[in-house]
């Protein structure tokens, strides 16, 4: 069965079905950052490029890390076309029906499943390009699926850079400070997927992907339907009690 999935996922080309989709939701959370609506209206220049560092933020990161050449992530077009079809859309659709239709909770839901789907895919990828460059090398390895995977929430520093309002930071907004729930799941990611690389797990990569896309659409629907965030944090604040039980948290 997880062959059958696997074979089929690996079929699932990234553009349009998983592309589209992830653009939407990178549109849709721009829109959501405090005054976004209204520095789109007055630069909308700026706006746009922010968008398109969301989306090709994966492909940025782990180049960076590698000292691979940064503009790999304007290879593909379609991409940054894709992300200026739905920033008009988000931003500047008559009467906003396109991000009214896009909050309708079905599709809001099925737009998110595909991108933890996509975010699995993506993670894989990144641990396949750092075993590329550097063979059996496990820290590369899990580091590369860490930065793909947290890739937009370090991307966000930038980001307040360019709107200039980053006197407004706290530790919610920056990823070394709080570190968030998907860099913690990219974490787990990592590990795994180095285990599968190295041959230490007895999967291949196509149906790590699969294991993987389906252990973040959980940790999705733990959150939508319970309630239930981070549910990483018991086992962070153990490690830290064992780690660092000597200090407290100076407030």
């Amino acid at each position: 069965m997880l062959g059958v999935l696997a074979d089929w996922f690996q079929s699932v080309d990234d553009f349009p079905w998983l592309d589209i989709p992830y653009c939407i939701l990178m549109a849709v959370f721009l829109r959501e950052h405090k005054g976004s609506i209204k520095f789109a209206v007055n630069h909308p220049l700026a706006s746009l490029v922010i968008l398109i560092l969301y989306v090709q933020a994966n492909v940025i990161c782990v180049h960076l890390l590698l000292g691979l050449p940064l503009v790999a992530c304007l290879n593909n077009a379609w991409d940054s076309l894709t992300a200026v079809i739905c920033w008009w859309g988000v931003f500047f659709c008559p009467g906003d029906l396109f991000f009214k239709a896009v909050q309708i909770k079905p599709i809001q839901m099925a737009i998110r499943i595909i991108c933890e789907a996509r975010h699995a895919r993506l993670v894989m990828h990144a641990c396949q390009e750092g075993n590329q460059l550097f063979p059996q090398h496990a820290t590369i390895i899990v580091l590369c699926g860490v930065v793909d995977g947290s890739a937009v929430r370090l991307m966000m520093s930038l980001d307040r850079k360019i709107r200039g309002d980053s006197a407004c930071e706290h530790d919610g907004d920056n990823e070394l400070k709080q570190v968030t729930e998907v860099t913690k799941a990219s974490f787990v990611l990592g590990l795994f997927n180095a285990g599968i690389l190295l041959g230490k797990i007895p999967l291949s990569p196509a149906e790590g992907v699969v294991v993987g896309a389906l252990f973040m659409i959980a940790l999705l629907l733990n959150n939508i339907l319970l309630g239930r965030h981070d549910p990483f944090i018991p086992i962070q604040g153990a490690f830290w009690k064992v780690v660092c039980s000597k200090h407290q948290k100076v407030e």
